[in-house]
């Protein structure tokens, strides 16, 4: 299956079109306001500059391209266009992804994560809210073993494979007894993913996206496993920070997820058991995890079920203007803009902290936004 790394990103006005074009250095025709919004469409490897289609216009406008650019532009169109029901996962389970986006639990099994590390650390502790997030209407519960905080926080402690294996094992073990509801394995190796997997694990969350561990997608595609590819700088936590650079914030990202997914796809995995995320964050400036949250939408021209992870992150915390000290709560307002950023870009899943609040928060937006479904009948049925 070929998997190109076209973007269509959209530009609701002009401004956002002058910050699209500027990545390019592409000087686009004026459009009238009644003209937006419009599409840059950006053809990976090509010669060819990146084209501006009026959404209104877009049938036309396609005619006269030159045909190989305008059948991979509607090809582009069509992939992004997609929105998968579920992810295929190990086991014969599925991760259901609508209503989007799902939300994915984050049960952080150390002693050191950024934002709540040593909280559940004791096993019972950690079952114990894996459950309770499932509870709460996560989709999903996404453990992991090893510290992937930035240098912001302090460099993580480099643990084994051996001893990753022994903090998520017992857990996922005992979350398997207790429930039937989709587990994710959050690690770069594949030692760990198959003890995981083995244990009761259906997902695989790799942060290097296949390129810290030769053997991950092998692993992944022997257990019929669900994989969760995240772009991020290097392949290693402890120094994606050192180069936050790129040449394009968008074309860039989209080129390594797509390599990743090609990867998968050689050694079997379908693709309807593989998303991706951009790794906010993870090899990103401050201001560059704003732009990839600003257009965020570009990416779903991959075809792929689109995940992202916010929550408490360093960015949050900097932009929505708390402290560097602040408590999880008062990371909270920032982490729910984000998820609604992520939400009108149509990604597929959420990766969140605050399951029940995140939860709370979607249906709420959903009933905004479609006023005479399910959560008004229910309103007049209360009443």
């Amino acid at each position: 299956m070929c998997l190109p790394a076209d973007l269509v990103i959209p530009a609701a006005d002009a401004a956002v079109l002058s910050e699209i074009s500027s990545w390019d250095g592409l000087r686009p025709a004026t459009f009238a306001r009644a003209e937006f919004p419009v599409d840059v469409v950006r053809f990976e490897g090509s010669s060819s500059p990146p084209v501006v289609l009026s959404r209104s216009k877009r049938a036309e406008s396609l005619k006269a391209l030159p045909a190989t650019l305008r059948q991979r532009a509607e090809a582009a169109f069509e992939r992004a266009a997609r929105q998968a029901p579920f992810l295929s996962l190990a086991h014969g389970r599925r991760l259901g992804l609508l209503p989007a986006p799902a939300v994915m639990g984050v049960l952080n099994v150390t002693p050191d994560s950024f934002s709540d590390g040593g909280l559940y650390f004791e096993k019972s502790r950690a079952v114990e809210r894996g459950l309770a997030m499932l509870e709460e209407g996560a989709a999903v519960v996404d453990v992991g073993g090893e510290s992937t905080r930035p240098a912001t926080y302090g460099e993580a402690r480099q643990i084994s494979a051996a001893e990753e294996t022994d903090r998520v094992v017992p857990v996922l073990e005992a979350l398997r007894k207790a429930t039937d509801a989709p587990l994710s394995i959050d690690t770069r190796r594949a030692a760990v993913a198959r003890a995981a997997l083995a244990a009761g694990a259906d997902l695989v969350n790799d942060v290097s996206a296949l390129r810290h561990d030769p053997e991950m997608a092998e692993t992944v595609s022997q257990a019929s496993a669900g994989l969760l590819l995240m772009h991020m700088k290097g392949d290693d936590p402890r120094t994606m920070q050192e180069d936050v650079s790129y040449v394009h914030p968008l074309a860039d990202v989209a080129s390594a997820l797509a390599e990743s997914a090609r990867r998968a796809l050689e050694h079997g995995i379908p693709a309807g058991s593989i998303a991706i995320d951009p790794g906010l964050g993870f090899g990103k400036s401050g201001e560059g995890n704003l732009l990839l949250l600003r257009h965020l939408a570009a990416l779903r021209a991959l075809g792929l079920p689109l995940a992202l992870g916010a929550s408490r992150k360093a960015f949050v915390r900097r932009f929505s203007g708390v402290s560097e000290s602040a408590s999880a709560a008062e990371r909270l307002p920032g982490s729910l803009a984000a998820v609604a950023a992520a939400a009108q870009a149509g990604a597929a899943l959420v990766r969140v902290h605050d399951v029940a609040e995140t939860v709370r928060f979607l249906r709420m937006r959903r009933a905004i936004a479609e006023p005479t479904t399910q959560a008004l009948r229910e309103g007049a049925a209360a009443r």
